[in-house]
């Protein structure tokens, strides 16, 4: 008879276990918290990535959860804004250095002032970046800065081996323009490829107004001014780096026919050898580490003999300005778990181990200044150089209607310069028409912050 009770008895110990687990999970799931965050492509394997980053996150606070959602580049500004108008919006965001103020306007992103404070401050932070935290006209922070995009120029050296230059030697524009010359006089062919001496996109860029701003800035010009209520790319300064950049082109430094491709296809080239230099963001440097199984360039020819260096500016002893951009992160008002997302955004921004995870996996630069001490950026020579170029960088007027300007007005209005060009015969250069479309860029970028400062918006 007890043999025979036995496995009932079993069975009912099981279920009783049974209950008591289930009891214990759904205690489990109703204090489960789950925050919502929405970033953009950052990395080769965005979402794995990020995921790897917030591990030790989500061990740090029990029963919190984060979940990543990937924006892609094409869609995120519409997706953010839409949030933001809704109220349908994730408890953090990633917020681009050109977007935050647009954002800001909308009055939608919470006010971080004293998670800031508790940060370090201000000076906590690189300044590129908290020079958009808080945008002109708010009173308040509205971003806390995550990481930092600047454009090193990316050389050969091999190719300079081959014409007896020293790198180190390339400082002003003037030395710039010898060593291209050199390089293109020199008509190398190394390991089957031939070089040219720089590669660069024309209208189909989507970088276009990053890429015309350091020549800008270099020549003491500026797109607006300070205060970001008047154009200043009309003057003579602005003009003067303008047209040293497409002198470029006219010169033959760089070919009439990369003007047709994009900037993807032109990496590629470079990739492959045909370029002895070409301006890139930091992550690039990710791809050239990495093996082809990784999706890297593994011992490619550029790989295996790529280094990086300053942009060279326009006269020895003027200060270096270099374009900066980046993210920083934002919480939305609609969030219903405060706390937890100023924690989040706290972990990410402001722990230096953090900020070197995601520059390992990134590519991109800290915004930390406490992450530069670690010997991954101190004793590494390209890092060394992204370094300086945090340290001197720029990024655009952070007024809310620099999106619209970027856009919508610059966007289309650089890109004529290089329909101009390709227009142009082989054998012609359209100067004039150059400079008459800078002064139609600038009247129509006065007319336009004119409307916005009316009020008219």
């Amino acid at each position: 008879m007890r043999i025979r009770a036995l496995p009932g008895f079993l069975l009912c110990a099981f279920f009783a276990l049974f209950l008591c687990a289930s009891c214990g999970d759904n205690e489990e799931n109703k204090h489960r918290r789950v925050l919502q965050l929405w970033i953009m492509p950052n990395s080769q394997d965005p979402i794995p990535d990020m995921q790897m980053i917030l591990y030790n996150f989500e061990l740090e606070n029990p029963g919190l959860e984060v979940n990543v959602t990937l924006l892609d580049w094409n869609s995120a500004w519409s997706r953010i804004t839409m949030a933001a108008t809704t109220g349908s919006a994730p408890d953090v965001v990633q917020m681009p250095t050109s977007w935050a103020a647009a954002v800001t306007r909308m009055g939608a992103l919470a006010s971080l002032d004293s998670l800031l404070n508790v940060s370090g401050g201000d000076s906590a932070f690189v300044d590129p970046l908290m020079h958009v935290a808080r945008p002109l006209g708010s009173d308040s922070v509205t971003s806390i800065p995550w990481f930092v995009d600047v454009r090193p120029l990316y050389y050969r050296r091999d190719v300079l081996a081959r014409i007896g230059v020293n790198p180190a030697s390339i400082v002003t524009w003037n030395d710039f323009i010898n060593v291209l010359q050199k390089i293109q006089q020199a008509h190398l062919v190394i390991e089957g490829v031939p070089v040219e001496p720089i590669g660069f996109a024309g209208k189909q860029d989507w970088n276009i107004v990053h890429d015309f701003a350091p020549w800008i800035w270099g020549a003491g010009g500026d797109i607006l001014n300070e205060q970001g209520t008047k154009s200043r790319i009309a003057d003579s300064a602005s003009i003067a780096g303008m047209l040293f950049y497409l002198h470029l082109v006219r010169d033959g430094y760089n070919s009439r026919h990369n003007l047709t491709k994009n900037p993807a296809q032109l990496s590629a080239d470079f990739d492959e050898g045909h370029f002895a230099f070409w301006f890139d963001a930091t992550n690039k440097t990710v791809y050239f580490d990495s093996p082809r199984f990784l999706g890297g360039q593994g011992k490619g020819i550029t790989a295996r003999n790529y280094s990086c260096m300053l942009p060279p500016y326009s006269v020895s002893g003027r200060k270096a300005i270099y374009f900066a951009g980046g993210s920083n992160l934002s919480v939305f008002k609609f969030t219903k778990h405060r706390r937890e997302a100023e924690a989040l955004v706290r972990y990410l921004t402001a722990r230096a181990d953090v900020q070197l995870e995601e520059s390992r996996l990134s590519g991109f630069m800290p915004a930390l200044r406490a992450a530069y001490e670690y010997p991954f950026f101190k004793e590494d020579e390209k890092r060394s150089v992204f370094e300086a170029m945090v340290s001197h960088a720029k990024t655009y007027p952070a007024v809310d209607y620099w999106g619209e300007i970027e856009t919508e007005i610059l966007l289309r209005r650089f890109g004529n310069l290089f329909d101009i060009i390709t227009s142009s015969p082989q054998d012609v250069w359209p100067e004039q028409a150059l400079v008459n479309e800078i002064r139609m860029t600038d009247q129509e970028l006065n007319k336009y912050i004119q409307r916005e400062l009316g009020g008219a918006r």
